[in-house]
């Protein structure tokens, strides 16, 4: 049975009357709460079957609707209670595609945090479930590439070429890559940190931690950010890896 939090019902389904007085009772007040009924019958099976055939999305049939997930998740206790784990299960599992659309814009926000898959009674691998369910809505075309499957496919990039990421060129990149206008050096073409635009957020985040840092390693870092190093040994490896992840389809 579903449990219907407040902020999954849509405001129009939601009556609530000054006064409203049943069979001689008065019921204002937190009892006069109506949420009209709603008829479904857009329905999808093979979307569920789809996810249940994928070896990491397999344990969504584990899944009966308590909620540890949510009630544990971070995303939706502190950023965005629209971000209901088990709801999308749900709706994952009934083939309503229609309404797992409507909430695209706040599935992708999954931290990886796995609170979720760590307090599952039923051992569902929430995270791993989630992402399948992300993952064929977009093979089939049902949402737009999400930002963090843009920032998986920077990432995966980074370390198929080189073996390892640098942070600071792969938080200045991907700034980069959300639209700000940075400033690169003229030879290599790599965006310079701070000059040009800098999210606000960014500046608090890492100013801190900067000022703190001895000089070497700070020219250390800015050395790497120019001349990525690599793992040793790393392009006979490499060519294995992108191969094997081709074959597997997580190169997409």
């Amino acid at each position: 049975m579903a449990i219907h939090e407040r902020s999954l019902v849509e405001p129009e389904r939601i009556v609530r009357k000054e006064r409203l007085v049943i069979d001689g009772v008065d019921v204002s007040g937190d009892w006069n709460l109506i949420i009209l009924p709603r008829v479904i019958n857009d329905y999808d099976l093979d979307f569920a079957k789809e996810i249940i055939n994928s070896p990491d999305g397999k344990t969504i049939t584990l899944c009966y609707q308590c909620s540890y997930c949510t009630a544990s998740c971070p995303v939706h206790n502190y950023w965005d209670e629209r971000y209901n784990p088990r709801h999308f299960i749900y709706l994952a599992r009934l083939g309503l595609i229609d309404e797992l659309q409507k909430r695209a814009d706040v599935m992708w926000r999954c931290v990886s945090c796995h609170k979720c898959t760590h307090r599952c009674p039923k051992g569902v691998l929430v995270e791993e479930v989630l992402k399948v369910i992300l993952r064929t809505m977009a093979k089939k075309g049902l949402i737009d590439e999400y930002p963090s499957k843009k920032f998986d496919k920077f990432f995966t990039e980074s370390v198929l070429e080189y073996g390892r990421i640098e942070d600071g060129e792969l938080l200045f990149g991907w700034i980069e890559k959300q639209g700000y206008n940075v400033v690169k050096d003229p030879i290599l073409k790599k965006p310079i940190p701070f000059l040009g635009e800098t999210p606000e957020w960014l500046k608090q985040l890492v100013m801190k931690p900067i000022k703190s840092m001895n000089i070497s390693f700070l020219v250390l870092n800015a050395k790497h950010m120019l001349f990525h190093p690599r793992t040793k040994s790393w392009n006979k490896f490499k060519q294995v890896l992108r191969k094997v992840m081709q074959e597997e389809g997580a190169l997409t």
